[in-house]
């Protein structure tokens, strides 16, 4: 009993063992590569199972009706040589898109077929497709009703009518292609690309807010002779533009582009708020003529003094070459993120970028201004009065040709020459300013060209004290400019008057040292 007992036990073990090389072999072929069945292989069989069901080439299409649920969503017509949109025949539309969406048909392909019954036909969808596709080309109608969307592989189950007796599961693209907005066809129009170079002229009209205009002038009325710009609005005196910062605003005027086509022609633009639109703005520019050669006409770029001032460059090209134009976009009511906006004379309304848009028509004018209170070297003036308490500094300067008769430094009297600079002889009340002063009698004008606006004044502020604590008259070649500073606050500002243009304040204490500056120098003039 024992023996038999045992020699059982000896029997399941050796069962167990065979089960366990039984079940390693069957591991061992599923996952060791088979001879013949490569990636090459696997491609091939993909390749297979892609089915071409017909051949559309777009050319030849004369027409084609896209429905969904049952309902028309567009209908697309060739007449002559143009495409038009049933119903909307006088919009014009974009023959290159159009085209693209027949990429979808040349070929139209599935991945596989199955057979066509009442069953079927009700499982996937078919008795009520979810879309309908008709295409006729080369007087021959095609027709693709695509039900429901087929899982894990894509596509769309689907019955053709080149082949009344299968399912096709069709590629997702006639989906993807065809059912579109028809805005998306439609010819937009373009703005025009504008060089910063070439602008002349911007204006913000706003309905509610302050409009902003600049202009480009001539030399003669410039606020100040580095920048060919004058802000004319919304101020009653003109200011200068920034140097620094006047390219990038510039910049926000050639930013715009319109976005999608919200309605072609619309004719209730007073929905949009473009009936009255909250602002206009307006840009003149000009191109340059097909006869203009930069080269030719000695305008070149890099045709400047290598000893002049750091300024902006002058626009060059001559007016016999300019070709100038309006462009004029309206906008109207915000719309998420975007506003409704129009060209001028044109009813088609496009959304167009918000922060773009709000950069334009919420410029801040302290950001577009020049800072500086007068910024024009004194080497570049022929003189100036500065005039604090019952004190009067007059200064004139006079130019001497340079000129290399000289060593690297010599003196004439109280006279000073450096080799190959320019030379200015200095005069301080009608004293001579000597070489070894110069610099010295130079601090308190370099210290009131550092001078800059720091705030927009406050007219409800009303100082008791109204005599001025300094002005400056700076004598240009064909012009003077006087800046005086008064009293404000009493603790922190003087506020600034240029010519007439009093809106902004400057820093009191830096004020004090220039006026403390030009105390140290009276003795030049004794």
């Amino acid at each position: 009993m024992k023996n038999d007992v045992s020699k059982r036990h000896k029997n399941l073990l050796i069962l167990l063992g065979l089960c366990a090389l039984l079940a390693v072999c069957i591991v061992l072929y599923l996952l060791v590569p088979k001879g013949g069945e490569s990636e090459e292989g696997d491609s091939a069989e993909e390749a297979a199972q892609e089915i071409t069901v017909d051949t559309i080439a777009g050319e030849s299409i004369q027409k084609i009706e896209v429905k969904k649920d049952g309902k028309a969503t567009y209908s697309l017509v060739k007449k002559g040589d143009e495409w038009k949109l049933s119903g909307q025949e006088k919009i014009p539309l974009d023959e290159s898109k159009v085209m693209e969406l027949f990429d979808c048909l040349n070929p139209v392909k599935a991945t596989k077929t199955l057979d066509r019954t009442v069953e079927a036909i009700s499982e996937y969808g078919l008795e009520k497709p979810a879309y309908t596709i008709i295409v006729t080309a080369d007087g021959k109608e095609y027709q693709y009703d695509l039900g429901i969307e087929v899982p894990v592989e894509g596509g769309y189950y689907g019955l053709s009518s080149s082949n009344g007796d299968s399912i096709y599961c069709l590629s997702d693209s006639l989906v993807s292609d065809l059912d579109i907005d028809t805005k998306t066809l439609m010819v937009k129009d373009e703005l025009p690309e504008i060089e910063e170079d070439y602008m002349v002229y911007l204006n913000v009209d706003n309905s509610s807010g302050r409009d902003f205009e600049a202009l480009v002038v001539d030399e003669e009325d410039r606020v100040d002779t580095y920048s060919k710009w004058n802000i004319t609005k919304p101020y009653k005196k003109p200011l200068a533009t920034s140097i620094k910062d006047w390219s990038t605003i510039l910049g926000y005027f050639n930013a715009l582009t319109l976005g999608n086509l919200v309605e072609y022609d619309a004719e209730n633009l007073d929905k949009y708020g473009l009936k009255y639109p909250s602002s206009v703005i307006t840009i003149r520019y000009f191109e340059t003529t097909a006869d203009y050669e930069p080269e030719a006409n000695g305008n070149s770029a890099g045709d400047t003094d290598s000893d002049s001032e750091d300024t902006e460059e002058e626009e060059t090209v001559p007016e016999k070459y300019r070709k100038y134009h309006t462009l004029t976009i309206c906008v109207g009511k915000k719309t998420g993120e975007s506003y409704y906006v129009c060209m001028k004379g044109s009813n088609n309304v496009y959304l167009g970028n918000g922060d773009v848009v709000e950069k334009m028509t919420k410029l801040n004018v302290f950001d577009a201004m020049d800072h500086c209170v007068y910024a024009t070297l004194a080497t570049k003036i022929n003189g100036y009065e500065a005039i604090y308490g019952d004190t009067k500094l007059s200064v004139t300067r006079t130019p001497v040709e340079k000129t290399d008769d000289f060593s690297a430094e010599e003196t004439s009297g109280d006279k000073a020459y450096t080799k190959n600079k320019e030379q200015n002889i200095w005069t301080l009340n009608g004293k001579t300013i000597s070489a070894e002063d110069e610099s010295e009698f130079l601090t308190p004008y370099s210290s009131a060209y550092l001078l800059e606006y720091t705030a927009k004044a406050d007219d409800s502020v009303k100082p008791k004290n109204k005599k001025p604590v300094l002005t400056m008259i700076y004598h240009e070649e064909n012009r003077d400019v006087t800046v005086t500073y008064y009293p404000y606050d009493g603790t922190n500002f003087y506020r600034v008057d240029r010519d007439g243009m009093n809106y902004f304040l400057v820093d009191k204490r830096s004020v004090d040292d220039i006026v403390k500056r030009f105390k140290n120098i009276e003795k030049f003039a004794k």
